[in-house]
């Protein structure tokens, strides 16, 4: 029970580094070009590369410590995440279907955390 424990936070804290570098981005896409010169100086870009591997190692040490097949949905919460930056940060709209298919993520995310 403490390693599936373990095994979710660590997934956790990766969809959280995965929402972030995503945040990232999105936001490096403004100064965004195929140029080497600009692509190494996109700090967003870099940073979200950066966050990025971070949430990759952690998916991984959580793997150290539980089953596939219980930790990888979890991997869906960086959608509810998403979708809340995009909400708070980028004034997105919610829409009816936005809305349900972001409560199914979390119905389906709860029914396996207590499988």
């Amino acid at each position: 029970m403490k390693n599936k424990a373990r095994a979710i936070g660590f997934v956790l804290l990766a969809t959280l580094f995965t929402a972030g570098g995503q945040l990232m981005y999105k936001l490096s896409s403004k100064e965004f070009a195929f140029d080497l010169a600009k692509l190494v100086t996109n700090q967003y870009l870099i940073l979200g590369l950066a966050l990025y591997f971070i949430g990759a190692m952690l998916l991984v040490y959580a793997l150290k410590f539980g089953e596939l097949s219980m930790v990888y949905p979890f991997i869906s919460l960086t959608f509810i995440w998403v979708f809340i930056i995009g909400v708070l940060m980028f004034q997105e709209v919610v829409s009816l279907f936005k809305l349900l298919g972001t409560l199914s993520i979390v119905l389906g995310v709860s029914l396996i955390g207590r499988a």
